[in-house]
């Protein structure tokens, strides 16, 4: 049985709850559950209209649960009314500078969310298959040159995203553990692609500079240098799959994804001038100047040994189908 038909067979009518299915990663995953033959339940407070979902029509095909992911009560009556089969848990504030400005909420909807969706299935007669989206923001503030692997510990952060990702990460694989349910967590850095519209990002804020003209500067939090990996959501998505699909050996554990080919700020920009219309632009930027350039990339070997997962887009062709995705829909953001 070839690959593709492998994982369609897993997934064919199985009954999957996506919390937080309308946002950037939820709706890419919501895409290929619907493509391998999945019934995807959507549990979401909003269904923005620039939602990759909702611009691809693929809303209609996903039944709708409207709600916040920290209602404990709602959870347990969607697992057991919808009869879901696996969980895929990434309803947050991706945010940073959002979770900055309003700390207890953010903790509160990582945190608390997180902790509503364990047990809601801990003491559900369906659901027992967990994925939990963590991000390479678990390792903190951690720069080295060398990819970090899953069981180095957290470090000092500056921003309120990072421990509620610790928190939450440590949780799903405590509830594992303790009440032996099949849950393991996915650890992502810098995912990019068609209907990310999180502008606080590199590359949608390159892409925006570029389409409303307004020059390319990116201000002050970089001085260009840093040098970081990037992974293309379909990606990201395949990982998540891939961890689902291997939970009687991965449950438990933690796995990191990316792209394994880093590249500095300003050389990313750079590329994104070049792929969007061929010009040589010198990006601007006001970020102080570093004695030692940051560096952050994540070791994917475990993902890569153990569920057979490895990236698949190149940079270049991922950025190309973004950009072409933004010009698409580019009135409707």
């Amino acid at each position: 049985m070839m690959e593709a038909d492998r994982q369609s067979s897993f997934w064919r009518g199985k009954r999957c709850l996506v919390t937080g299915g309308f946002g950037f990663g939820g709706s890419h995953l919501c895409e290929q559950l619907l493509e391998r033959g999945a019934r995807v339940y959507v549990l979401d407070i909003t269904t923005p209209k620039n939602s990759y979902l909702v611009l691809t029509g693929l809303d209609h095909q996903v039944n709708f649960i409207h709600g916040d992911v920290r209602d404990i009560g709602l959870l347990k009556v969607s697992l057991e009314r919808f009869e879901i089969d696996n969980v895929f848990h990434l309803a947050a504030q991706p945010v940073v500078p959002i979770n900055n400005l309003f700390p207890y909420e953010a903790l509160s909807l990582n945190v608390m969310g997180t902790y509503a969706v364990l047990e809601a299935m801990r003491t559900s007669t369906f659901a027992k298959a967990l994925v939990f989206a963590s991000s390479g923001a678990y390792y903190g503030t951690t720069f080295q040159r060398e990819p970090i692997p899953e069981e180095q510990a957290p470090v000092k952060t500056a921003n309120i995203y990072t421990p509620s990702k610790v928190a939450a990460d440590i949780a799903v694989r405590c509830y594992a553990q303790t009440y032996g349910m099949k849950a393991a967590v996915c650890r992502f850095i810098n995912t990019y692609g068609p209907g990310n519209t999180n502008f606080s990002t590199i590359v949608p804020r390159a892409i925006t500079n570029l389409m409303n003209g307004n020059g390319y500067d990116f201000g002050g939090r970089d001085d260009g240098t840093s040098t970081f990996d990037y992974l293309h959501i379909q990606d990201m998505t395949r990982g998540y799959l891939a961890v689902a699909e291997n939970l009687d050996r991965a449950s438990g554990e933690a796995f990191n994804f990316g792209g394994g080919i880093p590249i500095s700020v300003s050389d990313l920009v750079k590329l994104i001038s070049r792929l969007y219309d061929g010009a040589e632009r010198e990006p601007v930027f006001h970020g102080a100047r570093r004695e030692t350039p940051v560096c952050k990339t994540l070791d994917t070997g475990k993902a890569r040994n153990l569920l057979g997962w490895q990236p698949s887009i190149t940079l270049e062709q991922g950025l190309k189908e973004t950009i072409d995705w933004y010009r698409r829909f580019w009135d409707r953001l």
